[in-house]
């Protein structure tokens, strides 16, 4: 598409030099109207030239936004099923974390519970 773009480019570039060339040089009325008829065709050329260009950069411009939006579509499902797959691998660990959690708790309690049956009772010294 750089290609495409730097032809556009040159077109364009060459039509707005020559016009101004055309536009600014030293000619009467007559020998710019007769330069003008003379170079007409060229005209015609550049201006066929930048149709077809123009063309072919919508084309591409609309080939490149459904490209696009067909790997984005791709991307968001690739995603979506590798999240699923690394939720349905870590099931297993998050309930053994899970039980290991409450054992821990229940083990707590016990020991606060010890603690203040521990308070309660005296000591002889």
């Amino acid at each position: 598409m750089n290609k495409k773009m730097l032809t556009y480019g040159l077109f364009v570039g060459g039509a707005v030099g020559a016009a101004a060339a055309l536009l600014y040089a030293p000619l009467s009325g007559k020998e710019l109207r007769k330069q003008m008829r003379e170079s007409k065709d060229e005209w015609i050329k550049i201006a066929s030239e930048f149709k077809e260009n123009a063309t072919e950069l919508k084309e591409s411009v609309t080939k490149l936004s459904h490209d696009g939006k067909e790997i984005i579509k791709e991307l968001a499902t690739d995603v979506k099923m590798a999240v699923e797959e690394w939720q349905h691998e870590i099931e297993p660990t998050k309930e053994a974390m899970q039980t290991e959690i409450k054992n821990i708790q229940k083990t707590i309690a016990e020991l606060e519970n010890k603690l203040e049956e521990g308070k309660g009772v005296i000591r002889p010294s």
